[in-house]
C-alpha cells in the first residue's frame, strides 16, 4: 500500500527530474503529475496522505523520510529542524519561483506555466 501520493508539476523539467528521483529511491509512494491528479496548475510539490496535504519544503522533508536509504531519511529529518526548516522554505520558494529559467539553463523541458502564475 502506498504511503501517500506525490503530485508534481508535469510541465517542469526540474519537477520531472525530481519525480524520477522519487520513483527510483522512494518506491512506497505513488508519483503523479498535476494533470494525472486532476489539478490544472501547481506551484509547488504536494504530498498527499490520509492525514492531509503538505506542500513545498515540508512535503520534500516528509517524502524523504519514507526513503529506503538511511541517508535520504536523515536528510528529511534535518529539513524538519527549526532553523533548517525556515531556510529550506526560502530556498524552495526561490527555486519554485524560478523553475522555468532554471530548467532552461539546465537544458531541461522548460515549464509551460507562465512565470507570472508562480
Amino acid at each position: 500500500m502506498s504511503a501517500g501520493v506525490v503530485v508534481y508539476d508535469g510541465d517542469c523539467g526540474i519537477c520531472e527530474a525530481s519525480a524520477g528521483f522519487i520513483r527510483r529511491h522512494i518506491p512506497n509512494v505513488e508519483v503523479m503529475s498535476h494533470r494525472e491528479y486532476g489539478v490544472e496548475y501547481l506551484s509547488s510539490v504536494w504530498f498527499v496522505t490520509f492525514n492531509g496535504r503538505s506542500e513545498g519544503a515540508p512535503a520534500v522533508a516528509a517524502i524523504l523520510q519514507l526513503s529506503e536509504s538511511g541517508l535520504l531519511r536523515m536528510g528529511g529529518r534535518v529539513l524538519k529542524l527549526p532553523v533548517i526548516r525556515e531556510i529550506a522554505k526560502v530556498i524552495y520558494f526561490v527555486i519554485a519561483k524560478n523553475r522555468r529559467h532554471i530548467s532552461k539553463l539546465l537544458r531541461m523541458k522548460a515549464c509551460a506555466v507562465p512565470p507570472s502564475k508562480n
